[in-house]
């Protein structure tokens, strides 16, 4: 069998999966951390306002 020379050799994909962390963006940097807290907070919060607590 004759193998094809006007091809380049390519290794083999990922199936398309793109990894983003060697990507750095710009935007604010927040932690993991933060986002739990603030999730809690609002969740917090909103229980109380159906009580009747606030307002």
């Amino acid at each position: 069998m004759v193998k094809r020379k006007d091809r380049p050799y390519l290794p083999s994909s990922t199936a398309g999966i793109i990894r983003y962390t060697d990507v750095e963006s710009k935007g604010p940097k927040i932690k993991p951390e933060h986002v739990i807290i603030g999730t809690l907070g609002l969740v917090l919060f909103v229980i109380l306002l159906k009580m009747g607590f606030i307002i």
